[in-house]
């Protein structure tokens, strides 16, 4: 197995002779060892080191290897991390009872080198398009920033960090201005271009650990943890002047390039209550973002937590109209040619262009996919009929980030506007949102049952 990384191994025995031996052979085939002698040091370094596998000996004094599996299966932290276990027994009922808890394999002692590596490479491959398919999962396909579901799963994690250590968080919420007319006036290719090179610029112009994200069309957020109101604000006008000022070139069909110039209004929000809240702040930013939309575009609007303007949005609120047509109309023309077409509710360039034109990890992911998403339908429809607001909020988020990251683009776009009227406790309108994501959602399933029906 090609590897661009030193995969980090625990070996976990307490049999020295042993982990000498097992050091001394994985370190010749390239891996970096720590060894631990018994349960309890194995636990202890799992806090402190990154670690990429696990070869765990079943029988120990102490905390057994049993039960040394069963904490890391128990604890998000560590659960996906693969394990194979170590024995001098090749008892049935004691190798089905550690698969049972999660470990990845089994291999009896004294192990084969040749054996036991092939098995550390199959686990250490599967783990990889595991956290690739997960990455996919929660990446904008066209930006490479983070999905909405990506944003929002990463700006919880630095919010509650700020909660606990009484530190302050800033919330922006910023939107292209008049980006319908580029996409009208230049082409939806132009466009792709600009939300591109928009999000490049974020990336350079905010700080490497802010948190940016996609959350819509054309709209984007920053979570910026631990930085005064004060250096916020001045980072969003940085960025506004930027990007005011330098236009983006934009190469016709003809071959000849024209410069196209951008504004962007930004909706900032700073929270340091010590008890700071996800959906209040990102709801303030995006009221802040309005106000800054109607007062003129092209500024920054900011205010603190406990300041909550309200306003009158009726030009925002017709565009979002005007959007959420032109997307319907769009799903209902594109229905009957994507049923025809292989892997139909697919965007196979998208799809393979986001692992990067591996078709065969393409075909693994699919079926991850209807693996575990093939019953999200009917969960989704079970959870509007029962008024389950937090079930139907958690399907809906995953089932838009995976869609967009497998190429089921109609489909995506389907979910996007359940997940906003979700957002929004637009409950009435969640029945008739949904029939689109069902026939949607029964077409791609139904395609990746024809096409992998071998696999499935």
């Amino acid at each position: 197995m090609e590897r661009d990384k030193n995969y980090r191994i625990l070996a976990v025995d307490d049999v020295k002779g042993t982990l000498m031996l097992l050091e001394f052979d994985l370190v010749e085939e390239g891996y970096e060892v720590i060894m631990a002698e018994s349960g309890e040091q194995a636990l202890s370094l799992l806090e402190t080191e990154a670690i990429d596998l696990i070869l765990l000996d079943m029988f120990m004094p102490g905390i057994s290897g049993f039960d040394v599996l069963k904490k890391l299966k128990s604890q998000p932290e560590y659960k996906h991390i693969p394990v194979i276990m170590l024995s001098a027994s090749d008892d049935e009922d004691q190798v089905v009872s550690a698969l049972e808890l999660g470990a990845d394999d089994y291999v009896t002692k004294p192990y084969i080198a040749k054996v036991l590596l092939a098995r550390m490479k199959t686990s250490l491959r599967l783990l990889e398009k595991s956290l690739q398919l997960e990455r996919l999962a929660k990446t904008d396909y066209l930006t490479k920033l983070n999905n909405k579901g990506g944003f929002e799963e990463s700006a919880l994690k630095a919010i509650s960090k700020a909660n606990r250590e009484q530190h302050s968080v800033n919330m922006a919420m910023l939107d292209i201005d008049l980006f319908k007319d580029t996409n009208d006036n230049y082409g939806h290719e132009a466009g792709d271009i600009v939300l591109t090179e928009f999000a490049r610029r974020m990336t350079q112009c905010f700080r490497n650990y802010d948190i940016i994200g996609r959350v819509g069309g054309e709209e984007f957020a920053i979570c910026m943890p631990e930085i005064s109101s004060i250096n916020a604000y001045n980072a969003c006008e940085r960025f506004r002047n930027l990007l005011e000022k330098e236009p983006i070139v934009i190469v016709q069909a003809n071959g000849e390039p024209f410069s196209l110039f951008i504004t962007v209004s930004i909706g900032l929000v700073e929270g340091n209550s010590g008890n700071i809240e996800f959906e209040q702040l990102l709801k303030q930013a995006d009221i802040n973002l309005y106000a800054a939309k109607n007062s003129g575009r092209n500024l920054v609007k900011q205010t603190h937590f406990d300041q909550s303007p309200v306003i009158d949005n009726p030009v925002c609120e017709q565009e979002d109209d005007q959007k959420d047509e032109a997307m319907n109309e769009a799903i209902n023309e594109d229905m009957d040619t994507q049923v025809q077409a292989p892997f139909p509710g697919l965007d196979l360039e998208v799809g393979v262009g986001n692992v990067l034109g591996d078709e065969t990890l393409f075909k693994d992911i699919l079926l991850m996919f209807y693996e575990d998403h093939s019953n999200d339908g009917d969960k989704i429809k079970q959870a509007i009929k029962d008024a389950d607001q937090k079930a139907c909020k958690h399907l809906v988020h995953t089932l838009k980030g995976v869609s967009c990251s497998v190429g089921a683009m109609s489909l995506f776009e389907s979910v996007k506007a359940l997940d906003i009227a979700i957002n929004e406790l637009r409950v009435d309108d969640y029945p008739a949102l949904f029939i689109p994501v069902e026939e949607h959602f029964k077409i791609v399933m139904n395609g990746i049952e024809k096409e992998l029906a071998d696999k499935i």
